[in-house]
């Protein structure tokens, strides 16, 4: 996990209905955040190197709608709020890096009120501009869908053709396998939409053993061109939680490469039952 500067990132662990968290948000933010969305009497404080600077109370009632949970704020010497968030026992402020070295309290807090925040208008619209920015930007995470057959192919083809104990795969016969696959009654496919396109997606299908039901992992695979950013991960992410929600007892994936099981699924509590190809995890926690 690569190292972050505002409070509260390494415990940041919850996740939206997307399979983001928040240090992911923060990485979007990112992108977005500006002179036009700082508070004015802070704008002229507002650089490239310093991008979180008037962008306290927007940013976390943003945050809010995505996470739920709580806005609180820490009381400053000008008689304003620096507003954070607080999901459950999870407390983090995205735009803590403002501040540089100088450390906030952040116990015994004030709750913040957006409809007090929004009464001014200017702060409404600042919201409403972050708010608009990001939604064009955050990814999607949602089923499969049979019309996307083509690029589903294209992506299989183009993710597992370079691995050295595959051949190479046409295009048509990756849609043709995926699509099968799609088109069982047992199957769950998830794809992740980036831009308004797909950008990878995993699929398995559900099946019944003597000690209950079991879900499979078939296929997961993401666009070369979007390899590196933690889609897998949070494909994967969202797929176990939604399996645990089903009540099933366990996982396996089928994958190739002569019985190696991949660091990434090891990460996830992934063990070698075979010599081969099977390998399995129990849904615990």
């Amino acid at each position: 996990m690569k190292p972050y500067h505002f409070y509260g990132w390494q415990t940041a662990n919850i996740r939206d209905n997307n399979g983001l968290d928040p240090r992911d948000y923060y990485d979007l933010l990112s992108t977005v955040w500006s002179a036009e969305t700082c508070a004015p009497r802070m704008r002229s404080e507002w650089t490239e190197n310093n991008r979180t600077r008037g962008q306290c109370s927007i940013t976390a009632f943003l945050i809010q709608d995505l996470f739920g949970g709580k806005v609180y704020g820490v009381p400053l010497k000008d008689g304003n709020f620096h507003c954070f968030n607080r999901v459950g026992d999870c407390v983090f402020d995205l735009t803590s890096e403002q501040f540089g070295d100088v450390r906030l309290d952040y116990s015994n807090c004030p709750e913040q009120f957006r409809k007090v925040h929004f009464a001014k208008d200017e702060k409404r619209r600042r919201y409403e501009l972050l708010k608009a920015r990001l939604s064009k930007i955050t990814p999607v995470i949602r089923p499969m869908r049979a019309q996307n057959l083509p690029r589903y192919g294209a992506i299989y083809a183009e993710a597992f053709s370079g691995e050295p104990w595959n051949d190479p795969w046409d295009r048509k016969d990756a849609e043709i396998h995926v699509g099968e696959l799609l088109e069982s009654k047992q199957a769950y496919g998830l794809e992740y939409v980036l831009n308004g396109e797909v950008a990878g997606f995993i699929l398995g299908t559900s099946m019944l053993f003597h000690y209950g039901r079991t879900f499979e992992i078939n296929d997961l695979a993401v666009a070369p061109e979007y390899q590196r950013q933690g889609i897998a991960r949070r494909l994967l992410t969202h797929c176990l939680g939604d399996i645990r929600e089903q009540g099933m007892v366990g996982v396996h994936l089928i994958t190739a490469g002569e019985g190696v099981l991949p660091r990434f699924y090891e990460e996830f509590g992934f063990k070698k039952e075979t010599e081969v190809i099977l390998m399995g995890a129990e849904l615990e926690g």
